[in-house]
């Protein structure tokens, strides 16, 4: 197997423009798409993340009509640049982009610039800076491999991603030790086993990872309107059509393992006239510390469900 990769050979010039048109027609898509529909914040960033990389591929192209001096630095920021701002697209679409991720890729955004500084200035090599270029893209991938694989919670497509993130990393430290120690002349267009899977890397980071991005769109919102069907606005308890369906379940669980339950209907006496009193606002308080109190003395297996305006519902299921 590894002789055949050897001896297969990508035009890495025909590699470089698919790259290009295909975040081109990735971040006009998606744009497209999003044209009539609510501009989330996830999905700008990962649309301004394609458009880097369009920009970062274009730039290797012109190497040869741009000083060295001017082109390598601009094109080592735009690819991290556009990667970086992928990276947190995707855990924004999640809900991972905490205070402590956002100072850890401000920290290796910093570094990994002044690292590349430092060898342009005092060791400007191809090896080197490719080297350093593919090892700070580990510390920009492992994260979000990390994270995605060992999350309890999370989906069977969010740990494939992470297995993909873990590939390209495994890929891009072989590829900074072939830089490094066997092919000390490597640059961008160099045709060795560690190139052509850098590319095949990058490829499907580029289709799987995209692909992966607009499922995990979907799942979000999937997860969202789940959540506006299934529970109350103002109390965060299960509505009246949940706490139906749920209660039939339940109810034919207990018919079926011959255990008893106990259905309590409650009614907030005099409520209208707190509200006339003291307003809606005081009203929507007392719904909420009512429901609040409430489900802080149910156990694990019960259900609280609010079935009207001041009605609550309560399935006791954890009872003798």
């Amino acid at each position: 197997m590894v002789v055949v990769l050897m001896d297969f050979e990508f035009d890495i010039q025909t590699m470089i423009l698919l790259f290009i048109f295909g975040n081109l027609f990735i971040a006009l898509l998606i744009t497209a798409y999003r044209f009539h529909s609510h501009k989330d914040v996830a999905s700008t960033m990962f649309i301004r993340s394609k458009w880097l990389q369009v920009l970062y591929w274009c730039s290797i192209l012109i190497w040869d009509y741009v000083p060295h001096f001017i082109a390598i630095p601009l094109s080592n920021a735009l690819i991290l640049g556009g990667g970086c701002l992928e990276i947190i697209a995707l855990l924004m679409m999640m809900g991972m982009m905490g205070r402590k991720v956002k100072l850890y890729y401000l920290a290796i955004t910093v570094c990994s610039t002044i690292s590349f500084c430092i060898i342009a200035v005092f060791f400007n090599h191809s090896s080197f800076r490719i080297a350093s270029a593919s090892l700070w893209v580990i510390m920009f991938v492992i994260y979000p491999a990390h994270h995605l694989t060992t999350n309890k919670d999370g989906s069977p497509l969010q740990r494939m991603l992470g297995l993909l993130y873990y590939c390209f990393a495994v890929i891009m430290l072989a590829r900074s030790a072939v830089a490094l120690i066997w092919e000390t002349e490597m640059n961008v267009f160099t045709a060795n086993l560690a190139q052509h899977l850098y590319y095949l890397g990058m490829y499907l980071l580029l289709t799987l990872g995209t692909a992966g991005f607009i499922l995990l769109s979907n799942e979000s919102s999937y997860e969202t309107l789940k959540r506006m069907a299934t529970y109350d606005e103002m109390t965060g308890i299960l509505s009246r059509r949940a706490f139906i369906v749920e209660a039939n379940l339940k109810l034919a669980r207990a018919a079926k393992k011959m255990n008893y339950v106990t259905l309590l209907l409650l009614d907030l006496d005099h409520f209208k006239k707190v509200n006339d009193t003291y307003g809606h606002d005081a009203g929507d308080r007392v719904l909420k510390a009512f429901a609040r109190t409430t489900q802080s003395q149910l156990g694990n297996g019960d259900l609280f469900g609010r079935v009207g305006g001041e009605e609550f519902a309560v399935l006791f299921c954890s009872v003798a």
